[in-house]
């Protein structure tokens, strides 16, 4: 497959995707700025802190127009004044697919991609920041995590399961609906979207798991815009009430399985802490501190 080659006004040794867009429908507001540290931070503030401590020189924060001016005037209050910082607005198709396209006019290079409203920690920022300069062509890399380190409460949630082959590299990311057993035994797991049945799978927990923290080659805009294109937003189911989405671990699972990609599966050390309820916020709070300590 030939890649077109282009280079931008822009040129940042190494830089960060932060998708901040997110509407919070299930938390009830902006979790993206929730106060979740001792002086106010939203979960993106440590993330912020960590890439430019791993190496990452330039953010390119992923918005909604409406909330726009309101994550700019938190990020110039809390971000630290070594890290470049961009705001660009998603385009019309909701969806991490469509959140990582959006950025394409500020990127030279290989670059991450986070999320907003994720804790990922130091170690998986230095982790994901090496890897990403080291990518070869159609070459990508996702930093997972164990299960039982992403999972908060006993209340379900959404992860996608990396199935990973002898080489190391991503065969497939397949979401299930996660819920921990009663007694702390374990997880059952009801697979969504192709592969869904009516019968639970039982993860034991030590499955790695996909957090969002991707690393991409610049070609992936090319397969991104193709994934787009094709995409049909009145075809696509809608889920409670949210408008059809096109999810980034579908395109690359797409790309894996014709061959046209290889993903590397790096795991990080350590928990990944996400906000999902409001009822989240005060157990989010003591695992910051523990791990900031």
């Amino acid at each position: 497959m030939i890649r077109r080659q282009r280079r931008t006004p822009y040129s940042f040794p190494v830089q960060l995707v932060v998708m901040a867009a997110g509407h919070g429908r299930r938390f009830g507001g902006l979790k993206q700025l929730a106060p979740v540290g001792p002086n106010g931070e939203a979960l993106m503030d440590y993330t912020a802190k960590d890439a430019l401590v791993a190496g990452f020189d330039h953010v390119v924060l992923i918005v909604r127009e409406e909330i726009r001016a309101e994550i700019l005037d938190h990020t110039s209050a809390y971000w630290p004044r070594g890290l470049e910082v961009s705001a660009l607005i998603q385009g019309p198709v909701a969806g991490t697919a469509q959140a990582v396209a959006t950025a394409e006019p500020l990127i030279d290079g290989s670059f991450g991609v986070a999320n907003a409203d994720d804790f990922y920690g130091t170690q998986a920022m230095r982790m994901l920041a090496d890897q990403v300069q080291s990518l070869g062509p159609d070459e990508h890399v996702i930093v997972g995590y164990r299960l039982d380190e992403t999972v908060l409460t006993d209340a379900p949630v959404t992860r996608g399961v990396c199935v990973t082959g002898p080489d190391g590299y991503l065969r497939a990311v397949r979401e299930h609906t996660v819920q921990r057993l009663q007694g702390g035994g374990g997880f059952t797991g009801r697979a969504l979207g192709a592969a869904a049945t009516e019968e639970s799978d039982e993860l034991s927990g030590a499955e790695v798991v996909s957090m969002n923290l991707w690393g991409f080659s610049e070609g992936i805009f090319d397969d991104l815009g193709r994934a787009l294109g094709l995409f049909g937003v009145e075809k696509s189911p809608s889920k409670g009430g949210r408008p059809p989405e096109l999810l980034l671990p579908e395109v690359v699972g797409d790309l894996v399985a014709a061959e046209l990609a290889r993903v590397r599966v790096t795991q990080a050390e350590g928990r990944c802490v996400g906000l999902t309820h409001p009822e989240d916020i005060p157990l989010v709070r003591e695992l910051l501190l523990a791990a900031r300590h």
